[in-house]
């Protein structure tokens, strides 16, 4: 089965849950070859490429991590976090977005099920967006098994990134998705 779950933009909405106590062990996954992915589709349609930042792979990674804990699939954290806070505990600006899924074995997998679905596309595709990070949590014993992360942002001192926030921004880049935001 291949789950793919939610659009998180500004404030991520908890989606689903798969229930149950926490699950052990977890293991991170490799995740080099996904950068690859992301920045060839990004380039074929005429968008700058992203940088993979540490402290965007350290919010990927602690929600990856939770999420296969708990053996469920979501925005928010078991501690109530979104993606944002999430990306400010690393120490990165606040303007970020975020994609999960579960369930696909490759990255090139979890890529495509993101780029058949609108609001994953659009995260990949946000223009101001400068860096990302990315993580794959392996939780054998757990329902989908692989559970996987995608954060991208920009920094909050980039003027671009103030830019961002402004309504016209946001209404370029989602059109009429209808998705609540808190930048």
């Amino acid at each position: 089965m291949l789950i793919v779950v939610g659009l998180g933009i500004g404030l991520g909405a908890c989606v689903g849950g798969g229930g149950g106590g926490p699950v052990s062990p977890v293991t991170m996954s490799p995740t080099a070859s996904f950068g690859s992915l992301l920045n060839a589709h990004r380039s074929a349609r005429g968008l700058s490429t992203l940088s993979r930042d540490q402290r965007l792979n350290q919010a990927a990674s602690a929600h990856a991590r939770d999420l296969a804990r708990s053996n469920r699939l979501g925005h928010r954290g078991s501690d109530g976090s979104t993606h944002v806070v999430r990306a400010e505990r690393t120490g990165y600006g606040p303007f970020v977005a975020e994609n999960v899924a579960a369930g696909q074995k490759t990255p090139a997998a979890v890529m495509q099920a993101w780029l058949s679905s609108r609001g994953h596309r659009t995260n990949i595709e946000l223009n101001p967006a400068t860096h990302y990070g990315f993580a794959h949590a392996v939780a054998p014993q757990t329902k989908y098994k692989h559970f996987w992360v995608l954060v991208v942002g920009r920094p909050q001192g980039d003027a671009t990134a103030r830019v961002a926030s402004g309504s016209d921004w946001v209404a370029q880049q989602l059109g009429s998705l209808g998705v609540l935001l808190d930048f």
